[in-house]
């Protein structure tokens, strides 16, 4: 018998692009990536899609993946039968806000900067050296790079990256990259560039996929290279090659004024 256990009072910092999964017929699912103080970053997949929104607080049953060795990855209990009604393995906790009200737990901005602050600690050959499976990077020097999409023989590259195989990117004309250095002490002589999954980029390009000048619009919504805006990498690594990684989220904040 499959053992499951909770995973309570987690954060959610980022999702990644949709999957479509087989054992549950091509329906699409994400991965999350989940903190708590106790835990650490985990990941956890497959969720479908308006369960739990970023800074949300969340709840989620879980077992151990059979054929995932990363550290701190989990499978949502029981999806293959319970796909179409998750709510009782996963849900955001609740809150009384100042109108009485009862709504869904989550971060404020104050908190959401604190929190990235406290934890973003690590350069990219840090987590790399340290076998991590999840790390947050202040970048510096960043620069959106989009590349055209390979052959459909290409592996695809998702943070799941178990049984499942990403949303359909040959749809997609062009890939979004992320070329950045590390604020802090970083062995690697060269900028780092890696491909940029986060579940809105591929939102915003699937609404005109094949214009370059469309998707180079990602950009802008990023704010790279703007001053008045603070930036946070999210990456994690993929399992078949768990020296590979991906960004799960690009973070940013305005910069309020005094």
């Amino acid at each position: 018998m499959i053992e499951s256990f909770w995973l309570k009072d987690m954060i959610v910092l980022g999702q990644g692009a949709p999957n479509q999964i087989r054992k549950i017929g091509g329906q699409q699912g994400r991965c999350l990536c989940l903190w708590s103080d106790k835990t650490g970053f985990v990941r956890v997949y497959p969720v479908p899609y308006g369960y739990v929104y970023d800074w949300e607080i969340i709840n989620v049953e879980v077992r151990k993946p059979t054929n995932d060795g990363r550290e701190n990855s989990f499978v949502v209990y029981n999806y293959e039968k319970e796909w179409k009604n998750l709510s009782k393995r996963i849900y955001p906790q609740k809150e009384i806000n100042r109108l009485g009200n009862k709504v869904n737990k989550k971060l404020k901005r104050i908190e959401q900067i604190a929190l990235l602050e406290n934890i973003s600690k690590s350069t990219f050959s840090q987590i790399r050296d340290n076998n991590k499976s999840f790390g947050l990077i202040k970048p510096k020097n960043m620069k959106f790079l989009l590349k055209q999409s390979r052959e459909k023989s290409q592996a695809q590259k998702t943070l799941s990256d178990l049984d499942y195989y990403i949303m359909n990117q040959n749809d997609f004309a062009f890939i979004p990259y992320l070329q950045y250095e590390c604020e802090g002490p970083c062995s690697s002589r060269h900028p780092h560039e890696q491909r940029i999954i986060t579940w809105e980029a591929y939102q915003f390009m699937r609404k005109n996929s094949n214009s370059k000048e469309h998707c180079m619009k990602l950009k802008d919504n990023f704010h790279i290279g703007e001053e008045n805006y603070l930036h946070y990498v999210l990456i994690g690594n993929i399992r078949k090659y768990t020296t590979t990684y991906i960004i799960v989220k690009l973070i940013r904040f305005k910069v309020e004024g005094e």
